[in-house]
């Protein structure tokens, strides 16, 4: 059966409670299943931004960074209930029918990644790629374009603005103490960054 748009394979999964099979990766890659296959989840380093002591969030981010070059941030002060509003308004807008999220689509000769996209491989490989996403940005306020956020539902845009607030905060943090951890004044990589 040929496919156009994610949406219809969507449907079709939620109606029978089954993906079409040439969707299905296989079981070594899919994400939930790769770490048991392919041996212990590495320990990736948890960094407690709530930490008090400024020389020892500094030092454990400094390490990580060194080290693994990734880390997860905990207590960073984005509020749960938020994180969920956020999660809430994707996933409704994801559930719009076609046309209204074609309604801020990217422009097909755009060299932007911003607005909806669609996206099946329909070619010959034995397993299709298939994904919705929509790209916008929250920062900073003068490159925000409004035009590719969607009004459906109702509240996304405030959802988003308040979370862009929150996660400013915690970009600042992070790079003032990344600063700090390579022996910088603290303003240099948000200075650098713009």
């Amino acid at each position: 059966m040929e496919f156009d748009r994610v949406q219809t394979v969507a449907s079709l999964s939620f109606d029978k409670e089954t993906i079409p099979e040439e969707f299905i990766r296989p079981e070594k890659e899919q994400p939930a299943r790769t770490a048991s296959h392919h041996g212990p989840v590495p320990e990736i380093p948890a960094i407690d931004l709530g930490d008090p002591d400024q020389e020892n969030l500094v030092r454990l981010i400094a390490e990580a960074s060194k080290e693994w070059g990734i880390f997860q941030v905990v207590n960073h002060g984005i509020p749960c209930d938020l994180i969920s509003k956020l999660q809430d308004v994707g996933k409704k807008f994801f559930e719009l029918p076609q046309e209204e999220k074609e309604l801020i689509a990217r422009p097909r000769d755009s060299k932007s990644i911003e607005g909806y996209g669609s996206k099946l491989q329909n070619n010959s490989q034995a397993k299709k790629s298939w994904v919705d996403h929509l790209f916008h940005r929250i920062w900073p306020p003068p490159s925000i374009n409004y035009k590719f956020w969607p009004s459906n539902p109702p509240s996304y845009r405030e959802v988003n603005e308040e979370y862009a607030k929150y996660l400013r905060e915690v970009a600042d943090k992070l790079l003032t103490t990344l600063s700090l951890g390579l022996g910088l004044d603290g303003h240099a990589l948000k200075e650098g960054a713009g």
